[in-house]
């Protein structure tokens, strides 16, 4: 944090919170708002902000806090500015209104096939009605909609996104279907991504996310928690199995942001769902072996992992490093059979736009850069046969398991409503050749293909318009959709 902003900053904490929680102020920001996240990490790099920024969606307590801490005549350079009028825009928005109504649509040649962070569509057609009601207190989100699908011509109606929540102190619980991305990449993320439908349930999440007052934990800087528990679909190997998920964010540097979480499929039609069966996986009594866990009493499939985030500054230009290791299973007391993720983002001014970059590499098969590989693990399991995929999508990487993908990709944004995107990204697909289920044609080989996006943003009156294209230079099927050769997409969202 630059020093001109530090001085007063815990003294004013407790008043900041008592009047955010007084506001009419949704609970958080969205995982659909690719300029916002731009917006945000610039000033967190640039040492503006002391804010996490690795688990969307991000509670608006937090940043208006921030906010409040900023003297925008002290920001160095326009775009820095700009961000921050941007965030400040948003902000306000939810910070005056007690409802909102948007209208949105989403047309395409084809369903979506890798979809990163802002993209929030999983169908060809979709149409959505959405009504939040906002107070003091109490949180309230109604979203229905139409779709329809490569793999499913019956339109189907659902509700994905609708949710009620209420704050008690500085803890928001709700009930709803939330999309979340944990995790610090762009392109991918290993534990939790808008690449599948979100798993309606239950979640505790904090509001704000201030330090703690006694010196022995003080050092953990703006701390963040969350929990949820999930009701998967009945249509699976275990229907009905639940999905449980925490994770505990922290900044012990202004510069330096840690991520801790676990994700697990639990219980399900005849599998154990008694407390004993919970706590021992809770405690890591969950593998076929250990301590008489043999395959009819497994309580359940975890992953556990680790990300972090460290800003730096090349030459003035804000930028920032960034690593995330998922296990598949446990060896030692620590996860182990790995998947990982690295990355490297930056962003810099030049007439008058705002350019932001990132190199990114993931891979998920499991124990592929240091160790064995070990193939048909990630996402898969012995006996939660469906995997950690939720409606045949994976819930984490878009590639889904034994996959590699090397991503670049460019944002574009002028200091008026223009958002320009694009990327470019080598995939390789089934890298062991094998697989459990069959595929359509019977054969399964390694794939390797390019895929390239181009996206144009810009706003009319009220609506916020999109249209864009995916290339891809071989077909890849999957369980839920295919690439094909082009992807051709117009999305929109109407705010009244």
């Amino acid at each position: 944090m630059k020093e001109s902003l530090i001085p007063g900053r815990k003294s004013v904490l407790a008043l900041l919170l008592v009047w955010s929680l007084n506001a009419h102020a949704s609970p958080w920001a969205d995982t659909d708002d690719i300029r916002l996240r731009h917006s945000l990490q610039l000033l967190v790099d640039s040492g503006y902000a002391n804010l996490n920024v690795m688990a969307w969606p991000i509670s608006w307590s937090s940043i208006d806090r921030e906010l409040m801490l900023i003297d925008r005549a002290e920001l160095p350079s326009d775009r820095i500015r700009t961000a921050f009028d941007y965030v400040q825009f948003e902000l306000r928005r939810y910070k005056t209104q007690s409802a909102h109504f948007e209208a949105q649509f989403y047309a395409s040649s084809r369903s979506p096939f890798l979809k990163g962070f802002g993209d929030s569509f999983t169908e060809k057609d979709e149409a959505w009605l959405q009504a939040e009601f906002l107070g003091s207190f109490l949180a309230a989100g109604i979203r229905v909609g139409g779709v329809n699908g490569d793999y499913d011509e019956t339109p189907t109606a659902r509700a994905d996104g609708s949710y009620i929540a209420g704050i008690f102190g500085n803890w928001v619980f709700g009930i709803g279907a939330i999309d979340r991305w944990w995790g610090p990449g762009w392109q991918s993320s290993l534990i939790l991504s808008n690449n599948a439908r979100p798993v309606p349930g239950v979640f505790l999440r904090r509001n704000a996310d201030t330090s703690f007052e006694t010196r022995w934990l003080s050092w953990l800087g703006p701390w963040s928690f969350e929990m949820f528990g999930g009701q998967l679909e009945g249509e699976r190997a275990v229907p009905d199995a639940k999905l449980l998920g925490a994770r505990f964010s922290f900044r012990p540097l202004q510069n330096l942001e840690f991520g801790l979480y676990r994700v697990a499929q639990w219980g399900g039609e005849g599998r154990p769902q008694s407390i004993s069966s919970l706590v021992d996986m809770l405690l890591g009594r969950d593998n076929i072996g250990d301590g008489g866990v043999v395959a009819e009493n497994e309580p359940g499939n975890q992953l556990a992992g680790i990300d972090l985030r460290f800003s730096l500054d090349f030459d003035s230009l804000p930028s920032a490093l960034y690593l995330q290791v998922v296990g598949e299973d446990e060896a030692g007391g620590l996860p182990s059979k790995r998947l990982w993720l690295g990355g490297l983002e930056s962003s810099f001014g030049l007439n008058d736009w705002d350019y932001g970059f990132f190199l990114e590499a993931a891979t998920t098969s499991a124990g592929g850069i240091f160790g064995s590989l070990s193939s048909n693990v990630a996402y898969n399991h012995q006996t939660y046969l469906t995997g950690y995929r939720y409606h045949g999508r994976s819930i984490g990487a878009s590639v889904d398991n034994d996959a590699e993908i090397y991503s670049i990709g460019l944002r574009l944004i002028a200091p008026s409503s223009t958002v320009i995107t694009g990327s470019v990204a080598k995939v390789r697909a089934n890298i062991d050749s094998a697989r459990i289920a069959p595929s359509p044609s019977g054969e399964f080989y390694e794939e390797s293909l390019w895929e390239a996006q181009l996206a144009y943003q810009n706003e009319w009156g009220g609506l916020r318009y999109e249209v864009g294209c995916n290339y891809f230079s071989r077909e890849l099927i999957n369980d839920y959709a295919a690439s094909g050769d082009f992807l051709v997409w117009l999305e929109g969202t109407y705010r009244f």
